[in-house]
């Protein structure tokens, strides 16, 4: 299912009242399906006043399309009126002297604060599926010699589609690891399948499907040991949970924003957005 539009009867509150999920103790006891309840989530929504943020067309439709594409916020109207108008309007084809840095510098702020990641090594370009296939072929030339490569069945679609190609393309050894019932590749469960035969390992930093969140840090370490590259994709992690790339010594990553950004040695490492 791409999306999912529902019209109710009041509305949905947009986040969880309280962290993870649970309800506020001042919550009195009462049926999760009363309306009265759903209203008191409402009014004790600690973000609440966010919603005056953004364009809501129909107040009655309760949006679940979030992770397909977001609601319009208010702001970016203005923005983009501003950036037709001063900048293509006034500096037509003289805009091109600052928009060319653009990708760059719309990378170092999502590299600051989604990625943990320092200046000049995100960019802010082409599609996921378009730097994901880039990047894959760059670490494969990257480990002349080597023949495999490894992904999990619980991985996206489009990536183990493209890693098929690439195999195909290169005469690899694709391995896509078993599915577990909650989809965590562990290093555990990644350790059998590594030896020196490897050039790339890819996995999600959180699953699409079950929302497994993996150890980018343990199993990047575990993947250097045997002299392979790590390729995360983190388009299901970006803005919704906390990452430091730099720390943990991540090689390559692709992602996307829409989802939820609504707008180690100094290599360029992170595309696709």
């Amino acid at each position: 299912m791409r999306g999912l539009g529902v019209r109710v009867p009041w509305s949905a509150p947009l986040f969880p009242p309280t962290p993870y999920g649970k309800t506020s103790d001042t919550l009195a006891p009462m049926s999760a399906v009363e309306r009265t309840y759903a209203e008191q989530l409402d009014r004790e929504d600690p973000l609440a006043h966010f919603r005056e943020r953004f364009y809501i067309a129909d107040p009655e439709v309760c949006y679940l399309d979030g992770n397909s594409l977001g609601r319009l916020p208010l702001h970016t109207i203005d923005v983009i009126n501003e950036l037709m108008v001063k900048e293509w309007g006034g500096e037509v084809v003289d805009g091109w002297h600052h928009w060319l840095d653009e990708s760059q510098s719309t990378g170092d702020l999502i590299g600051r604060v989604a990625l943990g990641a320092a200046a000049g090594q995100v960019l802010a370009t082409d599609t996921t599926s378009v730097n994901f296939y880039q990047l894959a072929t760059a670490a494969i030339k990257a480990r002349p010699g080597r023949t495999t490569v490894i992904t999990d069945e619980s991985n996206f679609p489009t990536d183990r589609y493209i890693l098929q190609g690439l195999a195909k393309e290169h005469n690899l050894n694709l391995v896509v690891i078993p599915n577990s019932d909650d989809e965590l590749i562990t290093s555990e469960r990644l350790k059998p399948f590594l030896n020196d035969e490897v050039a790339l390992v890819t996995f999600q930093v959180v699953q699409y499907r079950a929302g497994a969140r993996n150890n980018v840090s343990e199993l990047t370490e575990l993947i250097h040991t045997y002299g392979a590259i790590a390729l995360w994709d983190a388009s299901h992690s970006v803005g919704s949970v906390a990452m430091n790339y730099d720390a943990d010594g991540v090689d390559i990553s692709v992602g996307c924003k829409y989802p939820i950004l609504i707008w180690h040695d100094g290599r360029g490492r992170y595309s696709s957005y």
